[in-house]
Parts: C-alpha cells; structure tokens; sequence
C-alpha cells in the first residue's frame, strides 16, 4: 500500500514500490517553502528516513534516500541503505551507496547532500551540484540529463504501515446478510418506471478484476462456479469485446433486473485498451452485445 499525503503521481508509487509497505509525508516543497537550505532544515530536521525528489526543466525526476535524520552538523554520516535514484520513463534506477560512511552530510545552507556526488537545493539556490563518483557511482546524463536547474525540490519522509485501505463501508458478513443482499437484489425495482433492467458498466484499469467481479456474481447466484466472462492475469486486456450479461437466480430462475456490461481495460499506452471514444458510445447505449473494440496484439491492428 502506497499513502502520499499529497497529489499522488507515478513517481510517488513508484518510489513506494521500492521501500515496501510505506507512506509518504510531504515534508518541504521548496516551490511553496523557498529554495533555501534554512527552510529545508526548519521542515526537515530530525525527521527520518526520508526520500528527497529533485525534478528540472528537461523533464528528469531523480534524487536520494537515507535512513538518517537531517540536521546541520557539518558532518557525514554512516548510511548503509542510503541510494540515489532517477527515473526512466517510469523505471526507477538505482544507484546505491558506495561508501557508507560518507553516505550523507549536513549541511547548513544546502538541501539533502549526499555525499559530495548530488545536492538538491545546493548553496540555497534552485539548482543541483552533481559530482558522480566519489561515493555513489552513476551516469550523469542518466541522472539529470546535465541540467542542473531545478523547477522542484520535495522531500517526504517515509513512515511504515499496516493499514490497509479503510473501506468505504462496513458491513458484517454473515449468513443472514448474504441472503438479505442477494433477496434486495432479485426483487430491485429501477425508479424510472421505462426502464426495465439498468445496466452497470464495470471499467477499471487492466488486472482490476472486471471480469472476475462478474464471474463471482454469477457464480453466487447460479449456485456453482462458473467462468463464463474470460479473466486471468496478463498485462494487456483479455477482454477484447463488449458485452451484456444477464445472470439468473438459479440454473432455470428468472433473470437478475440488472445486467452487468463488461469490456476492455484502461491502459495508458496510446492505442491500446478501452478508446475514449468506445466508452461514449458505451454510456449512450450505442454499442451491441459483443462489439469487437479496436485494440492492438502485437503492433498489429485487430477489428
């Protein structure tokens, strides 16, 4: 589970991804708090650990982690988990430390030092010092692309967590509320008298669980397990049509009065998964059971 407690972004999850059950905490956005190093040690020291995020004008994210708190001694110190970071596209490469006890430095009038190889924030001014090599190894043109003028400098500490995603209702799962939920079902009566049998749209993102949620409802109400939506696991849709289906209350009950209308999964790559035009026509009613929505298997166009 990955909580920032600001505007979540890729980089933000992905950095999550990294360090394992965590949130973040914003801590100091210099944009808001000054590109100083007095404004980032008066919001950042004694807190740990941290991750520091420098973004610049050609489009780079990258910056460092350590488990050590911030303050303004002057002095290294050790860190064997620290790392320094940069993203490509939305890959996180790694570059860790390579001599512990150098790890970090506190200095008063920059922002994190790591080392003497990446300074956010470096001598209070909006602008990186990158000097690889002395205690982290790494490629600058891979780490900043050699523009050292930040458009944003964030620092969030990381906090451990065991909390999962509070849900947005509570409800006692017993017996005799599977069959209160499943009799309101059956008998669900629409507001609007000309409207016979609503339908639900499930959308999500590819891997949700569209397909599987049907599935399960089905295979409530059926009594057995059924498959008839296809689901798995891959990371391209394995839905590829549009469809309506109608379950029914039992192997020859009568059908459900909603019919759950399932399709192709949202994907960020352009050209592939649910097309926003597809979806218009899907909330219009325009699209039949079974329409193919167009999608490509690889490079190749399929209709």
């Amino acid at each position: 589970q990955c909580t920032v407690l600001s505007s979540i972004s890729i980089t933000q999850r992905t950095i999550c991804a990294q360090l394992g059950r965590v949130k973040l905490q914003l801590l100091y956005k210099a944009s808001i708090h000054g590109f100083t190093g007095a404004a980032f040690h008066q919001r950042c020291n004694n807190r740990s650990p941290t991750v520091s995020v420098g973004y610049n004008n050609s489009g780079f994210v990258f910056g460092g982690y350590t488990k050590q708190p911030f303050s303004q001694s002057g002095q290294y110190v050790n860190d064997d988990q620290a790392f320094l970071f940069t993203f490509n596209a939305k890959k996180l490469i790694k570059y860790p430390v390579n001599n512990f006890a150098c790890a970090v430095r506190m200095i008063a009038n920059s922002g994190p030092y790591f080392g003497e190889d990446l300074v956010l924030v470096n001598a209070s001014q909006a602008v990186t010092h990158s000097n690889p090599g002395n205690y982290y190894n790494f490629p600058a043109a891979q780490m900043h692309g050699n523009d050292l003028n930040l458009t944003e400098c964030e620092v969030y500490q990381v906090e451990g967590t065991t909390e999962l995603e509070r849900p947005w209702r509570t409800v006692i799962w017993e017996s005799g509320k599977r069959t209160e939920l499943i009799e309101y079902i059956k008998s669900y009566k629409p507001t609007v008298s000309s409207v016979s049998q609503p339908r639900v749209l499930l959308i999500g993102p590819v891997g949700a669980g569209k397909s599987s949620f049907f599935n399960s409802v089905n295979s409530v109400f059926r009594g057995h397990v059924t498959s008839q939506a296809i689901s798995g696991s891959s990371s391209t849709s394995l839905t590829t049509q549009f469809r309506s289906y109608s379950v029914k209350a039992g192997r020859e009950g009568k059908p459900l009065p909603i019919i759950l209308c399932d399709t192709m999964g949202l994907e960020e790559t352009k050209g592939a998964g649910l097309d926003i035009d597809d979806l218009s026509s899907i909330l219009k009613g325009h699209l039949p059971d079974r329409y193919q929505v167009l999608h490509y298997i690889s490079g190749t166009l399929n209709v």
